[in-house]
């Protein structure tokens, strides 16, 4: 009788213990339709909060054009702030430049350090003594943003310090123009908590963000939602959650900590239009992927790309030449720019050159360049050229503004 009220007892517990565990299924099931929900519906409906201030989506936002680097939108674009694991784009950028120069390839082999097993954080797991090819470790490091795989690539990068990995790290962040810029770390993280030392801004992520589409192949990584470490020692998942949600994304990193918040720099493409998005400190970890689909929704609804210059197409600007002979100068290379899909009235070309041309001009010969114009504001430039070889009499030059109708859009809501 006893152990017949013990099986009872033990058959009721097993029957409490699986109504427990079916209802925490069931809350995370929930949760996660609501998170994914919100992710595809937020832009078009908000809640609203009753007695409470409207919370901050992100302290620092920006949308760009990736091909001319022309701004569509931004939020303090120049605010200083941590990049947290977003730093791992400026070590990937310059273990790309040290492939690319022969001194390491894809299959260096890279023994893990001490530091780098011990490395917190975000982590593979690795372990002292290890040997791993790079490229794994950067694929490690960009999908995952291991912190662990970061600090071996720092190491091996650096000549077997994480301080030659930065000094690379910085200086080719001055090349790029990243006035705001100056990293510490190969990884992001902070010495202790809520003390970041990396610092960079909206505008300067976006710059690096288009230095890796445009110089490097990592977004071959950055696009998968899951992927294989080393043949399946482990098995990677994407930190960017709009990779395989949110069409035509195809990168690039996120970063966390308590100071800098939830950051994402990503990419899409879509058809011949390809936008960088930059979502600085969001609260939490699914506002940061609904803010930058919101942007990146803006930036696909409102603008196209236009084919604006073609290569040999003259241009109306004339030199003129003292017998009379006219040449009209030519781009060399073709531009496209964004331009907003509704009509406005200010878009414009204007011709910079020199007022007089000496002789004599062979073929190809740079004669200055056509700014495409918004108002007051330079979109973008390209050089110009002559056609054909003309004599040694001096050419006066007499410039040219051409205006045309082109669209328009209302900036999106920023918060």
């Amino acid at each position: 009788m006893a152990e017949n009220r013990w099986k009872s007892k033990r058959r009721l517990c097993a029957g409490l213990f699986t109504f427990a565990i079916a209802a925490v299924l069931a809350a995370a099931s929930a949760a996660h339709a609501t998170y994914w929900s919100r992710y595809h519906h937020s832009h078009h409906h908000r809640h609203r909060r009753v007695h409470h201030a409207p919370a901050v989506m992100y302290h620092a936002a920006l949308l760009e054009d990736a091909d001319t680097g022309r701004v569509l939108y931004a939020v303090n674009p120049n605010l200083s702030w941590p990049p947290a694991s977003m730093a791992k784009m400026m070590l990937l950028l310059v273990t790309t430049d040290a492939i690319k120069s022969g001194r390491l390839s894809y299959n260096t082999p890279v023994r893990i350090s001490y530091r780098s097993a011990m490395t917190g954080g975000s982590r593979l797991g690795l372990r002292e003594g290890q040997v791993y090819p790079l490229g794994e470790l950067m694929k490690a490091a960009l999908i995952k943003s291991a912190n662990d795989a970061a600090v071996a690539i720092g190491e091996t990068v650096g000549g077997g310090y994480i301080d030659g990995a930065v000094r690379l790290m910085n200086a080719k962040a001055a090349q790029l123009g990243m006035t705001d810029t100056h990293y510490e770390t190969v990884d992001g993280l902070p010495p202790r908590p809520m003390h970041d030392v990396d610092r960079t801004s909206a505008l300067d992520l976006a710059t690096l963000a288009r230095a890796l589409i445009h110089t490097t192949n990592l977004l071959q990584w950055s696009s998968l939602q899951t992927a294989e470490f080393d043949g399946g020692v482990a098995f990677l998942h994407n930190t960017n959650h709009l990779i395989g949600h949110y069409y035509g994304c195809d990168g690039l990193k996120t970063g966390f900590t308590y100071e800098a918040g939830f950051n994402l720099a990503a990419t899409a493409k879509r058809g011949d239009m390809r936008l960088i998005s930059i979502i600085l400190g969001a609260p939490n970890n699914p506002e940061r992927f609904i803010q930058s689909a919101k942007l990146l929704d803006w930036g696909f609804n409102n603008f196209q790309k236009v084919e604006v210059l073609r290569v040999g197409q003259t241009l109306p600007a004339v030199v003129r030449l003292d017998n009379g002979q006219t040449i009209h100068p030519v781009p060399e290379n073709n531009l496209s720019i964004l331009m907003p899909k509704r009509p406005a009235a200010d878009i414009h070309y204007d011709y910079e050159g020199p007022s007089v041309v000496t002789g004599p001009l062979p073929a190809g010969t740079l004669l200055g360049k056509v700014a495409v114009m918004d108002g007051s504001e330079v979109l973008t430039k390209v050089d110009v050229y002559s056609p054909v070889a003309v004599g040694m009499a001096p050419a006066t030059l007499s410039a040219t503004t051409i205006r045309s109708d082109a669209p328009s859009a209302t900036m999106p809501d920023p918060k």
